[in-house]
């Protein structure tokens, strides 16, 4: 499993009507939502396995990331046994002996989920009656991301490896649960093995996404997901230029109390 194909299908959604539309965001121009170092991804529920030992991502700190975003690892099999899945910005190139007193060990050749080397991307674990499953290398997990008040124009969304027909893509957008033909316009098809597939969305402000999800009638023979995330570079110009408006109405108000003193 050491090559793969870029099998790129990409739908561009608009959240508004859930219909088909058209554009994408330019890799040159996009911000990734993955962190550019390796560690946990600090979830609102969750938080991090251990602050001290291993490297802590807190997206919601715009010092760490350009981009702030919440994560929240949702439930995915009700009873069946599994935990919230914990994620992690991951480079398959490095070994991550930190992780291993936690029973997660990243392998350089893993069994199924091999993104290329020196690449960053969203790495779910799995986690069964609190421990990591299958050494952790069982990548499947419910996720909402949350962007805290700020709405993204465009969202594009790749994931690698979806060999499991209609178990990744989308489910939630904006508070709003997908159902029938809009849900399985966002849920993807099977390919071959190292495929990557993107969906883009429009005006979003949330979006829960299901990476492969386990059920029992097709366990253990379940393929894992990694997911990256991005957002155009607007979006953060949008954002600073917000902060520097916010700055020139402050200094004004503090010259109009001044001068009335």
């Amino acid at each position: 499993m050491k090559s793969f194909n870029k099998l790129v299908k990409t739908i561009a959604v608009s959240t508004l009507g859930l219909g088909i539309a058209t554009g994408s965001i330019s890799e040159a121009q996009a911000t990734s939502l993955v962190p550019t170092q390796e560690g946990e991804i600090k979830t609102t529920n969750l938080g991090c396995l251990d602050a001290g030992t291993i490297n802590c991502i807190d997206t919601t700190d715009g010092s760490q990331v350009p981009f702030t975003y919440a994560v929240t690892s949702l439930d995915f099999d009700g009873d069946g046994g599994f935990d919230e899945s914990r994620l992690f910005a991951d480079d398959r190139n490095t070994a991550n002996p930190e992780l291993v007193p936690f029973g997660i060990t990243f392998l350089g050749e893993d069994e199924g989920t091999n993104p290329e080397m020196e690449q960053m991307w969203f790495r779910p674990v799995a986690f069964k009656d609190g421990e990591a499953f299958e050494d952790g290398r069982l990548e499947v997990g419910l996720f909402e991301f949350d962007f805290l008040g700020k709405t993204a124009s465009q969202v594009k969304l790749d994931f690698f490896d979806v060999e499991d027909d209609n178990f990744t893509g989308i489910i939630k957008v904006n508070g709003v649960q997908l159902e029938g033909e809009a849900l399985q316009e966002l849920l993807l098809p099977g390919g071959e093995n190292g495929n990557v597939q993107s969906l883009v969305l429009n005006d979003v402000q949330n979006f829960t996404v299901q990476l492969c999800i386990v059920e029992k009638s097709q366990f253990p023979s379940v393929y894992g997901v990694a997911l990256a995330v991005s957002v155009p570079e607007s979006e953060n110009v949008i954002g600073l230029s917000g902060l520097a408006v916010a700055g020139v109405l402050t200094l004004k108000r503090r010259k109009k109390a001044s001068q009335k003193a």
